[in-house]
């Protein structure tokens, strides 16, 4: 694929991109659009069915009374009629608001037949009523009022349980006009509660004889769900309101606390105890239509504060989504631009530039090179362009000088590496093989961290039949190591064979560590003999890590505890350390490899660790010993490489030979 394409394809890309994330964003203004859609058609219905409510409640009042009276009075009977009107009005305004609303709201169906069921019914109670009420009909209208009141208050109820499903449908997620919908509720409650006990204890100041404890039981408890309804409504007051919403609930609450909730307490103390109350019927209905329209004038500052927040939020969601459409469009004028632009600024000056170092690729240093006068990323190109021409021949040369250096490397690294083969096969020619001289059996284990080490040792049988053996380690790694533990392996050899008569091994430890050169690295060592004629053994310790007795019935036991290395402090002195060395016994010697070799968390392996491994297998033979070693230290590893250089040395002194094995 072309640059150009992969230009035109990225900025088509990105514009698609931004596209998708407008188109995507005016999808989620339009859903919030369609939902303040629903929010206003919602809260107009339940405006509506609010209003309505609390008229049928007004009109069961009016009726309930006129019925326990007997004898209608007209100016009642006219306010009646004016209730009645008034709540077909208000529930016809619900119904119509319904049916305009259908296409934004859910279940419109359902709630405008539950609608229909209730008008219904309400005209055929109020058919009841108005027979009770005709004054050629000698009806007892006292009789019929609790019917009428239970029937009514169904459909109250019925009402405020459509308005519920309503808000339980649509409910609004913003915390005021959650509140405000909340506060609506509550107040409903306590506009109910009032209205109930408005009848109740009309009814009971009418014919105080016949109000039974039922009555006044539901007076108790209208009473406590009107107060209940003020706690709830306290409780929504944290959420910051509007001005006049609070100054109506506060002078709602304050008419209610002062004046209406004390009468009420004070007549239903009276109808308990069965005092005649100083308060007649038609004041005590004034007194509470006084405060309904408290509560009406409260619900009608909530109606009014959520109507216009929700049109504000209504009329904020359409100016969001014309602005998200205007994006839309610039979106993509911008694309379209940009694909123009990027083809004619871009597109065009790669492919002459890229044509160009084509040819200089394939060594055509006679094509000609684009003439470009910008001062952007272009026309630099351009520039470096040139100077790439310019200096390709310099570059080839310079290649081929390269060329050949890196084969002369190569040819040196062979020949270094063939060297170090070389010199680690002969370093391990230089190592005993396992062996028995005389009663003495000995096997070694040795590993380098490197081609070649800078570990060795030796066991060599002098003239007058003793065996004397040392291991060295010296400081450092690779073939400045390797060479210093030749000379090492050279020098304790001749020692050891050269030794005369009553030369101890800490003199000739001392001797070599006096002369050795001070520009050379220090080693570490163990130089000891086994006694041909006795049960003995002795060492000199020199820095090296002590090593370990394997007694032939299975103890291990820890000889010598450090000394200085050879080459590090001129005037040092060393000390000889005998021990009982019998058949069956093993001498293990170790450099510091071994114990200081460290697992994959930086742990190292321990003399600790040694001696319980060596004692758990003290039994097995020094083969198994050593291969039982090697193979717990590759675990303990978790690889076949070293850091260190490992050399182990274990001898054993066997048991002493028969007579015929003498003669033999």
């Amino acid at each position: 694929m072309k640059i150009r394409h992969i230009l035109l394809i990225l900025t088509a890309f990105l514009g698609a991109a931004l596209l998708v994330a407008v188109a995507v964003q005016i999808r989620n203004e339009i859903l919030k659009y369609q939902t303040a859609q629903r929010m206003v058609a919602s809260n107009a219905v339940r405006e509506q069915l609010l209003l309505g409510t609390d008229a049928l409640a007004s009109e069961r009042s009016q009726a309930y009374v006129l019925l326990i009276r007997e004898a209608g009075e007209s100016d009642k009977l006219y306010k009646l009629r004016e209730a009645r009107r008034r709540v077909d009005a208000l529930l016809s305004a619900a119904e119509a608001e319904i049916g305009r609303t259908k296409a934004s709201l859910s279940n419109t169906n359902g709630s405008l037949a539950s609608l229909v069921r209730i008008r219904e019914e309400i005209g055929t109670l109020r058919g009841q009523v108005d027979g009770y009420l005709a004054p050629d009909q000698p009806l007892r209208g006292f009789e019929f009022a609790p019917r009428w009141f239970q029937q009514a208050s169904r459909l109250v109820e019925e009402l405020q349980s459509s308005r519920m499903t309503l808000l339980q449908r649509e409910r609004p997620l913003d915390p005021v006009l959650r509140t405000e919908a909340n506060l609506r509720a509550f107040a409903a409650i306590l506009s109910e509660s009032i209205a109930r006990n408005q009848a109740l204890v009309t009814h009971a100041l009418v014919r105080m004889a016949e109000t039974g404890s039922l009555e006044l039981d539901a007076i108790s408890q209208n009473a406590g769900r009107a107060g209940l309804a003020w706690e709830l409504i306290d409780g929504q007051l944290a959420v910051p309101l509007s001005e006049k919403v609070e100054k109506a609930v506060s002078s709602t609450h304050e008419d209610y606390s002062t004046t209406f909730a004390p009468l009420q307490r004070s007549l239903l103390a009276a109808f308990i105890g069965r005092v005649p109350p100083a308060l007649s019927p038609d004041q005590w209905y004034d007194m509470t239509e006084r405060s309904l329209r408290s509560v009406a004038l409260m619900q009608q500052e909530l109606l009014t504060s959520s109507r216009e927040r929700l049109e504000a939020e209504l009329s904020r969601a359409q100016r969001t989504v014309a602005l998200w459409s205007a994006l839309l469009l610039l979106g993509i004028a911008a694309v379209i631009t940009s694909a123009l632009v990027v083809r004619r600024r871009v597109v065009q000056p790669l492919e002459g530039l890229s044509d160009a170092m084509l040819k200089l690729a394939d060594n055509d240093l006679t094509t000609p090179l684009p003439r470009l006068t910008r001062a952007d990323e272009i026309g630099a190109m351009n520039d470096a362009l040139r100077v790439f021409k310019a200096n390709a021949i310099q570059r080839q040369r310079a290649q081929s000088e390269k060329q050949l250096l890196h084969a002369r490397l190569r040819d040196a690294y062979r020949q270094l590496r063939k060297d170090l083969e070389a010199a680690a096969v002969i370093q391990s020619t230089m190592l005993p093989a396992a062996a028995t001289l005389g009663d003495v059996r000995y096997r070694g284990l040795f590993r380098p961290s490197s081609l070649i080490a800078g570990d060795t040792y030796n066991v060599v049988r002098r003239t007058d039949g003793g065996i004397g053996f040392f291991q060295v380690d010296v400081a450092g790694h690779g073939a400045p190591a390797a060479l210093v533990s030749v000379a090492c392996h050279h020098t304790l050899s001749q020692a050891i064979l050269t030794r005369t008569q009553g030369t101890h091994l800490e003199e000739i430890a001392a001797q070599i560590n006096e002369d050795w050169p001070e520009d050379l690295p220090y080693f570490t060592m163990i130089l000891g003999e086994i006694d041909p004629r006795g049960q003995r053994a002795s060492i000199v310790q020199a820095g090296h890590p002590s090593p370990l007795v394997i007694r032939r019935g299975g103890t291990v036991e820890l000889i010598g505890d450090g000394g200085f290395p050879v080459g590090m402090i001129s005037s040092a002195s060393y000390e000889r350390l005998e021990f009982d060395f019998g058949p069956g016994d093993r001498l293990l010697i170790f450099s510091d490899g071994l114990v200081e070799a460290e697992n994959q968390e930086g742990e190292q392996f321990s003399e600790a660790r040694l001696r319980q491994l060596v004692g758990e297998n003290a039994t097995g033979t020094t083969p198994a010993v050593l291969e039982t070693l090697d193979g717990v230290l590759r675990k303990w590893r978790g690889s076949e490489t070293l850091d260190d250089d490992l050399s182990v040395l274990m001898l054993e002194r066997l048991p002493e030979r028969t007579q015929a094995d003498a003669v033999h």
